[in-house]
């Protein structure tokens, strides 16, 4: 049973590190982009209006709430995960490979609750390891596509165009008004 079991926990893991890099990713995507939109309205306000120094203070402290937010809600998962080890289960991981391999279905999940089954025998050892002989040839971290993020892209490059645009036509939008509000 050890073998079997333990090259089903090798693959449960590898699709683990490969889901979370992917919440890594889009949550990076996704916070990076709302941080740069914050940034551009926050400049193009105080350029435009000379903001009174509270409100630039809370424009200030905004900033800071926005990205704590942001890492709260996009971050901490992948990061918890990577940091703490804390997230799914191999119980909870087997569920989702099953959706995402219909061949394997609940099986993979059948293995998993054998193998932490109390009840040890020699016919529970060999149906794990038969079970597990038939994922080898299985790959469970190809059911996560990273190339899936690129859909996110174009909220990232927007900002970044809005702001290479803004710099041309005047960068004192940015230097000036951003100046202000920290200062």
């Amino acid at each position: 049973m050890g073998e079997g079991i333990n090259r089903i926990n090798e693959k449960i893991n590898s699709f683990k590190k490969r889901y979370y890099l992917n919440l890594l990713i889009r949550g990076t995507i996704f916070t990076l982009s709302a941080i740069l939109v914050y940034f551009i309205i926050a400049s193009l306000l105080e350029y435009n209006l000379w903001l009174g120094r509270s409100v630039r203070f809370l424009i200030f402290a905004s900033f800071f709430a926005l990205v704590g937010w942001c890492v709260l809600h996009f971050l901490k998962e992948p990061l918890a995960w990577w940091i703490y080890r804390k997230g799914l289960g191999e119980e909870e991981s087997a569920k989702l490979i099953g959706r995402f391999f219909p061949s394997i279905g609940d099986k993979l999940l059948n293995v998993i609750q054998l193998a932490s089954s109390q009840q040890k025998s020699a016919l529970l050892d060999a149906g794990i390891s038969q079970k597990s002989y038939s994922f080898k040839d299985v790959s469970f971290e190809t059911a996560i596509d990273l190339k899936e993020n690129r859909r996110y892209l174009k909220y990232f490059v927007i900002p970044i165009f809005l702001i290479l645009v803004l710099w041309i036509v005047n960068h004192g939008i940015f230097t000036q008004s951003t100046t202000r509000i920290v200062k």
